[in-house]
C-alpha cells in the first residue's frame, strides 16, 4: 500500500470542485485516509516545496520546455531565458497562487497510489493533460496564458511525484497523525 498527498488548491475550491476531485479519486478505489481545510501561511506554503537551487532551475528547465511545446520565445514573453530566473518567477509566483484561498490537503492511500493519482490528475500544464484527467477536464490554462497574466500555471490539483516526496509531505502537512484503516467493499473486492 502506498500513501500519496493531494492538495485541491484555492481556484478549485472556489470553483466548486472539491467533490469532483474527491469523487475521482474515491471513484478509481484509492481509500481517503485524512483531510483538512486551511489557509496556510506564506512560510507554510514556502516550506511545502523544496526550494534547493536544483529544484527551482528545475523548474525554470520545465518553463522553458513548455514554451518550446509551445513554439513561443520564452525570453520575448519572460524576459529571460535563464532557468534559474525563471524558476525564481514560478516559485514566487506559486506562493502567491496558493495564498488565494483556503486549499484541502489529503492522504489518500492504495495499490500504486502515487501513480494512480498523477495519472488522473493529468500533466501539470492543463493544456497538455491527456483528455479525461481532471486538468484536461477543468482547466485550458498553458505556459502562455500564465506568462501574459504575470502569473503561474494554475494546476489546481497537486499530488505527489514520488515515495520519497510523498512521504516527506505527508508527515509536513499531518504532523503526528494516525491514519486509521477501516475496510470498503472495494477492497474486499480487490485486495483479498
Amino acid at each position: 500500500m502506498e500513501r500519496t498527498l493531494i492538495i485541491i488548491k484555492p481556484d478549485a475550491v472556489k470553483r466548486g470542485l472539491v467533490g469532483v476531485i474527491i469523487d475521482t479519486f474515491e471513484n478509481v478505489g484509492l481509500k481517503l485516509m485524512a483531510t483538512k481545510m486551511l489557509k496556510p501561511s506564506k512560510d507554510v506554503i514556502k516550506n511545502h516545496y523544496p526550494g534547493t537551487p536544483e529544484w527551482i532551475k528545475e523548474m525554470g528547465e520545465k518553463t522553458l520546455s513548455s514554451f518550446k511545446q509551445s513554439g513561443v520565445d520564452v525570453k520575448e514573453k519572460m524576459g529571460t531565458n535563464d532557468p534559474n530566473k525563471l524558476g525564481q518567477f514560478v516559485y514566487d509566483r506559486l506562493i502567491k497562487y496558493w495564498m488565494e484561498g483556503p486549499i484541502v490537503v489529503m492522504v489518500w492511500q492504495g495499490p500504486d497510489a502515487i501513480q494512480i493519482a498523477r495519472k488522473l490528475r493529468g500533466h501539470t500544464i492543463p493544456l497538455l493533460a491527456q483528455t479525461g484527467t481532471l486538468h484536461s477536464d477543468y482547466s485550458f490554462d498553458s505556459s502562455t496564458l500564465s506568462s501574459s497574466l504575470d502569473r503561474v500555471i494554475k494546476t489546481f490539483v497537486h499530488a505527489s511525484g514520488d515515495v520519497e516526496e510523498a512521504e516527506r509531505e505527508i508527515k509536513y502537512w499531518f504532523k503526528n497523525t494516525e491514519f486509521k484503516n477501516y475496510e470498503r467493499e472495494i477492497d474486499e473486492l480487490y485486495l483479498r
